[in-house]
């Protein structure tokens, strides 16, 4: 439990241990295996007071604070958007990065990569003029690829560290 609305994407870090999921309610959350517990509740103790479709409406503002009563995430990571299509999230590579990065493409055309530790965000890769549906860090070079609607895929590099 912890994600508002439908999930829409998971990556999993490829420890055994944690994973990552991008939801429909416009957060990243972060996940430990270790610490879910199966007999929990998924009742929000309040009936859902709110009537929209990720595909044509915007999130609706008054929730975008709204967190899970029994939300078992371990951080919640929020700045894209996870509207009008499927997002994408991922882990980045171990060789290159030490997995010290989560990163997602979003519905307002970019690129978002926030620090796994602290939650920030570290880079908005800015380019595309539609939803960045998917991106792809090359597992040993400073490089990652992003897709859009607007026909475009887009190298990034990071030169130095």
């Amino acid at each position: 439990m912890g994600h508002l609305e439908g999930i829409k994407c998971i990556d999993s870090r490829g420890d055994g241990r944690y994973f990552i999921s991008n939801g429909k309610d416009q957060s990243l959350k972060l996940w430990d295996v270790r610490k879910m517990r199966s007999s929990s509740t998924c009742n929000l103790g309040q009936p859902r007071d709110h009537e929209w479709d990720y595909r044509w409406n915007d999130y609706p503002t008054e929730l975008r604070d709204r967190k899970h009563p029994g939300d078992q995430s371990v951080a919640t990571y929020k700045g894209h958007s996870v509207l009008r299509t499927f997002i994408r999230c991922y882990f980045s590579p171990a060789y290159s990065t030490g997995q010290k990065y989560i990163y997602t493409g979003s519905e307002d055309s970019h690129v978002y990569v926030y620090d796994l530790v602290s939650g920030d965000q570290v880079a908005v890769l800015r380019f595309h003029d539609s939803p960045v549906r998917d991106c792809s860090w090359h597992p040993y070079y400073p490089m990652l690829l992003s897709s859009s609607w607007d026909g475009n895929i887009v190298k990034w590099e990071f030169p130095g560290n």
